[in-house]
């Protein structure tokens, strides 16, 4: 029995030794996956056990670098224009060193709180709405219902209850309606403020400055809330990224650069007839969109009026008058 234990310790030695660590002298292996090339200096194979052991990586604009230790993240120890800096303490067993650029990995389940801020839910939520776009009608109007009902503010509320876990980008990307769920209370200081859960169909859909993730609905039967009786529902133009380019009917030769189509909303105009004729038009995706009068439009033979944003509106942000 000594003679086999003896056998298995010096096996266990010769691939201790192999690896270029001594178990015996407490040194231990570390094995490094994911974004090496992030790594400003390599990482040694092995370290004595209650060493301080310093990770020194290139820092990158807008992305943010995450290092797990045995599948445990670490926080970062130093953060320069020099170098990206974290440091752990070698345990008496082998680590492997795993370095992302993924926000989330590691993580499957979240609650909406890990990947917004709920804080505006201290605020009394006076109304809400639903801002829906059809991604598969390039030149459709975007719609969005309000509502001051305390049932509908509430069934808003209960979406942050929902548990998410993550999705395929790519499933997601396909589709077809984008839904913001907006919350409207007041501040002091600021008058109304809004805070926005977007979602691509039943795709929640976090994003920063540099990268998104899609998440799904733990709960495969919970629906998402809708307005059913809206208080009132407005419409928005997309835009499409071109200028909707401001001209006029008795002068081919003017022409204005217009980019602000989509940050306005409009209704069905119920006023006095304003008749057909219009000095200014947009030549937009939409067709040609008359300008009647400094908030009234026609399309296609309908007539809206603007009702948000008019200081972004062509008549106004073009200064048309006069």
């Amino acid at each position: 029995m000594k003679k086999i234990i003896s056998l298995i310790l010096l096996i266990f030695i010769g691939l201790s030794l192999l690896n270029g660590c001594n178990v015996l002298d407490n040194f231990y292996s570390v094995k490094v996956t994911g974004s090496k090339d992030s790594l400003m200096e390599p990482i040694k194979s092995c370290y004595k056990a209650g060493t301080i052991v310093e990770i020194k990586a290139h820092p990158v604009t807008d992305v943010s670098l995450h290092v797990f230790v045995n599948d445990e993240e670490i926080p970062m120890s130093h953060f320069d224009s020099d170098y990206w800096g974290f440091e752990f303490v070698m345990p008496e067993e082998t680590v492997t060193i795993h370095l992302t650029y993924d926000n989330f990995y590691g993580k499957e389940e979240y609650v909406f709180n890990d990947l917004c801020s709920l804080e505006f839910l201290i605020n009394e939520i006076t109304k809400v709405s639903i801002r829906t776009t059809n991604y598969s009608e390039k030149y459709s109007f975007i719609e969005t219902k309000y509502s001051f009902k305390q049932e509908d503010i509430d069934n808003f509320k209960a979406i942050v209850d929902q548990k998410l876990i993550k999705a395929d980008n790519n499933v997601a990307s396909d589709a077809i309606y984008g839904n913001e769920y907006s919350f409207y209370y007041d501040s002091e200081s600021h008058g109304e403020m809004s805070k926005t859960l977007e979602f691509n169909d039943e795709f929640f859909t976090w994003n920063d400055f540099s990268s998104w993730q899609a998440f799904k609905l733990e709960d495969e039967n919970y629906v998402l809330p809708t307005i059913e009786n809206p208080d009132f529902v407005t419409y928005s133009f997309k835009y499409d990224g071109r200028s909707s380019d401001v001209k006029k009917y008795d002068d081919e030769s003017f022409s204005i650069q217009y980019f602000k189509i989509g940050s306005v909303e409009f209704i069905p105009y119920e006023g006095e007839s304003l008749g057909t004729d219009s000095k200014f038009y947009l030549d937009s995706g939409y067709g040609k969109i008359n300008l009647l009068s400094p908030t009234v439009f026609e399309l296609n033979g309908e007539y809206y009026e603007i009702i948000s944003g008019m200081e972004y509106w062509a008549y106004y942000y073009c200064r048309l008058e006069g």
